[in-house]
């Protein structure tokens, strides 16, 4: 063959060879599919976790940690769940992924943060890369909904008015196809009775973003049902390799209820020049008192996603933060260390009650790669959790890295608007997240 013909040949063979290999080095490693759980519970907290579980209140928390692993998940700064739920998401900080606040700023006006603005993958966007199928419900920042192998319904769904838009749910037909629920003032109030919430959801000494939060309780009660119903009607009728929603309950509730707290005994606490050990325990007790209907609640939905897992289901918990008692009040943010929240990790991959002890919300997302067989970007800021794996499985299945994963997405992050900023701005000034 004469040279001038035989170096285009050559090069042929080694772009055919190379367009091979980079089309198969998405492919996860060959591993037989379950299903994974990764259920979110914001604001989720050990402190109030652990008495329950003493008092044997909360099977279903009791049994995922007697299958797997779990300890505490240390939270970030700032502690504001848009930005750590999808530090979660994407197993990066927000000097990473672009969002960094509950808002941002579009042509002069203040809007609610949104999906558009984040520049790094999710762990959804990658499962899509690979061939895995995803469903995504509820997950802080999620709107406009993505386009993804499987489904999603944003975060935006749990605001009534906006159902009937296209871009709330992928495929944009989903939103018209779930459960949506109501209940009336009278049908709120049984419900209430029955789980043993307050029925005086604050104290007569209050302040107006108290009573404001009050006042929106039972409308923040209906939006969690709602994507408890909905996850139960996707968990049925849509079967996916890895399911992923976030439950708002717990935090709204611990951001209300702690003021129904005898207020003598926030007094007393408040005049301290510091608190011990015994002091913290009696806040938590004193408060565990009010909110253990909210975590027993929230261990029922837990329950759902156990009814539909088989013996190859591995299902994880985590939560974004805790809630502490510090400077006289509970809260999580502008404190000196975010309170950390919880991880559990359970089912077959898993080692049954091995304790966690230096996990963070950033190991999330790595670990759940490293599940499913798909390499961890090197630029994430966490790690796979390997310590909650049998030593064998993480030999038997070593770990692979590249430089990122990040390749084709945005490099720039644009706020979205629409209709339903007014609503979005007026939740989180009643919550108290924007003032």
């Amino acid at each position: 063959m004469k040279r001038s013909l035989w170096i285009p040949c050559f090069a042929v063979v080694v772009i055919v060879i190379a367009g091979f290999f980079l089309s198969h080095s998405r492919k996860p490693v060959s591993q037989k599919r379950s299903t994974v759980f990764v259920v979110g519970l914001d604001g989720a907290s050990w402190n109030f976790i652990e008495p329950l579980l003493r008092e044997e209140k909360l099977p279903n928390f009791k049994r995922l940690m007697d299958r797997g692993a779990y300890g505490p998940l240390k939270s970030l700064i700032p502690t504001k769940s848009s930005v750590l739920w999808t530090s979660i998401a994407t197993g990066k900080t927000q000097a990473k992924h672009g969002i960094g606040s509950f808002t941002a700023e579009k042509d002069g006006k203040t809007v609610p943060v949104s999906g558009t603005q984040r520049i790094t993958k999710a762990f959804w966007n990658t499962f899509t890369d690979y061939g895995i199928s995803v469903g995504v419900v509820n997950w802080w920042v999620t709107w406009p909904a993505e386009k993804v192998n499987g489904f999603m319904v944003s975060d935006r769904f749990r605001e009534r008015k906006s159902r009937d838009r296209k871009d709330v749910t992928f495929p944009s037909e989903l939103g018209s196809q779930l459960p949506e629920i109501r209940m009336s003032e009278k049908q709120f109030a049984e419900e209430r009775q029955t789980l043993g919430l307050p029925e005086k959801l604050h104290p007569d000494a209050s302040s107006p973003a108290i009573d404001e939060l009050a006042g929106q309780y039972k409308g923040y009660w209906l939006q969690d049902k709602q994507i408890r119903e909905v996850s139960r009607y996707l968990i049925a009728n849509r079967k996916v390799d890895v399911f992923a929603v976030v439950f708002r309950i717990i935090d709204v509730s611990s951001h209300l209820f702690w003021t129904s707290i005898d207020l003598n005994l926030i007094a007393e606490m408040r005049a301290k020049p510091s608190l011990s050990e015994e002091d913290i325990a009696r806040m938590d007790a004193a408060f565990l008192k009010i909110l253990a209907p909210v975590y027993i609640y929230a261990d029922r939905i837990l329950g759902d996603f156990l009814d539909h897992a088989d013996a190859d289901t591995n299902i994880i918990v985590c939560s974004d933060h805790g809630f502490k008692f510090e400077g006289g009040r509970y809260g999580h943010s502008s404190m000196k260390t975010p309170p950390d929240g919880i991880v559990i990790l359970s089912g077959p991959l898993f080692r049954p009650g091995v304790q966690l002890h230096d996990a963070s919300l950033l190991d999330i997302t790595p670990t759940l790669l490293y599940m499913e067989g798909i390499p961890v970007g090197r630029d994430m800021d966490g790690k796979p959790l390997f310590h909650a794996f049998p030593p064998e499985y993480v030999k038997s299945h070593p770990p692979r890295f590249v430089a990122s994963l990040d390749k084709g997405f945005r490099q720039k992050g644009e706020p979205a608007s629409s209709e339903m900023d007014e609503d979005i701005l007026e939740d989180l000034k009643t919550l108290g997240y924007i003032q």
